[in-house]
């Protein structure tokens, strides 16, 4: 593997990802590799992921989700840079998803809090979803938070089916 990183490549290989386990595990094995340009690889991440089909985007949190959760063991630096930009990637996946994304990004949730993914911050993660939806004067809003964390609850209970997607 080459040892120089090159953002172009990255964006290149984040427009081939799909839902695939794997696509994203290549591919997250690969931004493991440049760890030490984990700030990069994350801002790319983070601006083709709001540049990225809607059917797209689900692949790019489960693509966040394996670099996670495999480089936690190498050290925290994809964890500190994905914190500050999951809420907002969530968030679209949760306001503009389908059903089956809207879940798919509950589950993510709820397993980056049982596993302690963001450490204590796994709750604030929550809070910052749910919290700012129900701040909102808009009672609209207010009623899918309030289903969302219901969906969030019950997610939590459940096994992951694993239909049609990367195993969680």
């Amino acid at each position: 593997m080459d040892s120089s990183f090159n953002p172009q490549i990255l964006v290149e290989k984040l427009a081939k990802l799909n839902n695939s386990q794997a696509s994203i595990e290549i591919l997250s094995h690969w931004c493991i590799f440049h760890m030490n340009k984990a700030k990069q690889v994350v801002e790319t991440w983070d601006r083709q992921f709001h540049c990225s089909l809607r059917e797209q985007r689900l692949a790019f949190l489960y693509l966040a989700n394996d670099i996670l959760q495999n480089s936690r063991r190498k050290g925290s630096e994809f964890v500190g840079e994905f914190w500050k930009v999951l809420p907002d990637a969530l968030r679209d996946v949760i306001k503009s998803g389908d059903e089956f994304e809207r879940n798919a990004a509950l589950r993510l949730i709820s397993i980056w809090e049982e596993r302690k993914v963001f450490g204590s911050r796994g709750q604030i993660l929550k809070e910052e979803l749910f919290g700012r939806q129900s701040e909102s004067n808009n009672r609209n809003d207010w009623h899918i938070s309030l289903k969302l964390q219901k969906q969030l609850a019950e997610t939590a209970c459940c096994k992951c089916s694993g239909q049609n997607s990367f195993r969680l």
